[in-house]
């Protein structure tokens, strides 16, 4: 049987199991299960068992708790309305001024949190009613608000990196590492563009009068408020990228050190620790149910053949190797607009890697143009998580067009973004190089 019929057969039995209901993982750990028993009977269900074993026995992967607690905690205490109220006595007379804060916050507890929903829905809730009762409008309120979120996606630590990490098998502290200088470019054109919309057409976003503060008060928030969020994003990222420490080592690190940090703003509670504890504990569950499930759609790709046989077709073909870069780029992010990122993920990665150390890319730039590509999925329906969220916390006012709206000039950012980064991989790999 050809390799491209198995693996249509594959898709065609993997998307009627999802279509059920079935979450993700267990969903590819279904189709895997039946494939190899097919192919190799009880033998092969051991050998698909152990390969599950040996994905999850890997020590980069026990960062993913450690930042899902770090990021529990800072959403779940409240820290986040300081931080903000912080960042708004620097924003002054800007166009857009609430727009820029979002986004600015949005790029502080990215770095943080590491969630979409949970960044989309917290901004959300404690910034769209002020935009809203200053006037601004509604496209420009959600679109802000949504790209806020979308960060979480690739400003590190993004447990999405962590997650790509562990299905392509790449370094997880280069991915990291290489995310920060992106997740700034993303941040930079996505202020940039909210201060020229409205200059261009002040009427987005109406003046209002702003408090003044004096230097002293604004030293003060930043010292408390800023200054400590800033250390910890620093101290994590800092041991990873200097060598001191592993992700994991730094990740715990983090998390000790968000929990002291509630202790010194007066937040910490038992409830706090065992929230925080729940949450992550589900969550991260949920990752290595995934990269099991990953694992055996991988064993069947290299039983079948199916990997070998795609590698040899797409060599063979009479184009560029960035042609075919930008083939693989495509598909993730036309696959985005259906399915969910992990989803995606477990599908294409299998399949792309050989191809990627076949042509000679540098897998850390792959990766971080897949976690671009995967946040654009963010952003685009009918299944963009971003979208749904905003809805949720939306006033019923704020239709789905004025969200979709919104969206589409963060979506086009976002592939400008991504043909910067193809041009110009040093701002990727500059980083990861040192």
């Amino acid at each position: 049987m050809e390799w491209y019929i198995v693996l249509l057969l594959i898709f065609t039995g993997l998307i009627a199991i999802m279509f059920t209901g079935l979450p993700i993982g267990f969903s590819f750990l279904v189709v895997s299960s039946i494939v190899i028993f097919g192919l190799m009977g009880v033998y092969g269900l051991k050998q698909l068992v152990l390969g599950m074993y040996d994905s999850l026995n890997s020590f980069p992967l026990t960062a993913i708790p450690f930042f899902m607690v770090m990021g529990e905690v800072f959403y779940q205490s409240g820290i986040v309305t300081r931080t903000l109220d912080s960042l708004s006595k620097f924003v002054r007379r800007v166009p857009g001024r609430l727009s820029v804060i979002t986004l600015l916050g949005g790029g502080v507890f990215a770095a943080l949190s590491g969630s979409v929903v949970a960044n989309t829905a917290m901004f959300g809730s404690l910034m769209l009613p002020e935009m809203m009762r200053r006037g601004y409008s509604k496209q420009l309120t959600a679109g802000s608000i949504m790209a806020s979120g979308a960060l979480a996606m690739v400003i590190p630590p993004s447990a999405l990196a962590v997650l790509l990490g562990g299905i392509a098998g790449i370094s997880v502290g280069k991915i990291l590492i290489g995310s920060i200088l992106p997740g700034i470019v993303l941040v930079t054109c996505y202020i940039s563009y909210v201060i020229i919309s409205c200059i261009v057409k002040p009427s987005l976003a109406p003046t209002y009068e702003v408090e003044e503060t004096s230097l002293k008060d604004m030293f003060k928030s930043a010292l408390v408020d800023i200054m400590p969020l800033i250390l910890i994003f620093l101290l994590v990222m800092g041991l990873i990228f200097f060598g001191v420490a592993t992700p994991t080592e730094a990740a715990a690190l983090g998390a000790l050190s968000s929990y002291i940090l509630t202790i010194l703003y007066r937040k910490f509670s038992l409830k706090l620790v065992y929230n925080s504890l729940l949450n992550s504990l589900k969550v991260t569950a949920m990752i290595l149910m995934i990269i099991a499930g990953s694992a055996g759609f991988s064993q069947i790709l290299a039983l079948t053949g199916t990997s070998r046989e795609a590698v040899a077709t797409v060599l063979s073909l009479d184009v560029s190797p960035m042609a075919v870069l930008m083939l693989m780029l495509a598909i993730v992010i036309v696959l985005g607009f259906v399915m969910e990122q992990t989803a995606i993920m477990m599908i294409t990665l299998p399949m792309f890697m050989p191809i990627v150390s076949a042509l000679n890319f540098d897998p850390v730039w792959f990766a971080v143009l897949v976690l671009i590509c995967l946040q654009i999925g963010q952003l685009t329906p009918p299944v963009g998580l971003a979208l749904f969220t905003m809805k949720g916390v939306a006033p019923p006012e704020v239709t789905m067009g004025d969200i979709y709206r919104g969206a589409i000039p963060y979506v086009l950012l976002d592939i400008a973004v991504l043909a910067l980064l193809i041009l110009v991989p040093v701002i990727v790999t500059f980083l990861p190089n040192l």
